[in-house]
């Protein structure tokens, strides 16, 4: 009877803390999205893309989900192909600071990439105090499966750069730069651009339009050094 007693004790603490928790400030958030992708490359390439984030908040502890999948249609082949990146990352933030954790995989078999395993550890900085410009910096390991070829092991810094501009309350503008440098082989970097258009339908359904550049200095052989998308969709928020 105690242990009954004391088993319903428990969860009505953790219950009512709950609710004060949530009372305080929302937990959970993110977006689901929609999308057709067009990608230029050595042919022309229809995607369907599907995008969803999870934000989990509580004080100054971030914990991020995402989950990039497309699957891809080529001129003149029936074969549907797959690829796709996910990450899960952990930041611990201040008033301007954070330091961050990441885990991320990516696959993409029209690049050859079976898996590309990364992690990282880093930091960011926001410049201004609405957090419209903000610089970071990170340190990674990737281990990389290639098709025909034995794993390669990498040690990449990224420094990034992100730009973000809201337009009254319905729009807003986002731009981001990443340099990923190869530690191990000079001569060998990536560089990723990204440029997202979200305009607001309602309260919780956006307009999304977004442009990705990626550019390898040293991609597989066949594949070209650089590759654009254009993506519109329609997000929901929560």
């Amino acid at each position: 009877m105690k242990s009954c007693l004391l088993l319903l004790t428990i969860l009505y603490t953790t219950l009512c803390f709950s609710q004060d928790s949530k009372s305080k400030e929302k937990l959970w958030s993110g977006n689901f999205d929609l999308g057709l992708n067009f990608t230029k490359n050595t042919e022309e390439i229809f995607q369907f893309n599907n995008i969803l984030r999870l934000n989990y908040k509580v004080r100054n502890h971030i914990l991020t989900l995402n989950n990039n999948i497309a699957f891809v249609s080529k001129t003149g082949q029936e074969e549907l192909l797959n690829k796709g990146k996910q990450d899960l990352k952990y930041e611990l933030t201040s008033k301007n600071l954070n330091i961050r954790f990441l885990f991320q995989n990516l696959y993409d078999i029209d690049k050859k990439i079976k898996n590309r395993y990364t992690i990282g550890i880093g930091v960011s900085y926001s410049l201004f105090s609405k957090k419209s410009v903000n610089i970071g910096i990170t340190i990674q390991r990737e281990k990389e499966n290639v098709l025909g070829r034995e794993n390669k092991l990498q040690n990449r810094l990224n420094s990034n750069i992100l730009f973000t501009k809201k337009i009254k309350k319905s729009m807003q503008i986002t731009l981001k730069n990443s340099y990923q440098p190869n530690l191990d082989g000079f001569g060998d970097f990536r560089w990723i651009s990204n440029l997202s258009v979200r305009m607001n339908l309602s309260t919780q359904f956006l307009l999304s339009i977004n442009t990705n550049f990626n550019y390898d200095s040293e991609p597989e052989i066949g594949i070209p050094e650089t590759d654009y998308q254009l993506i519109n969709g329609i997000s929901y928020s929560f």
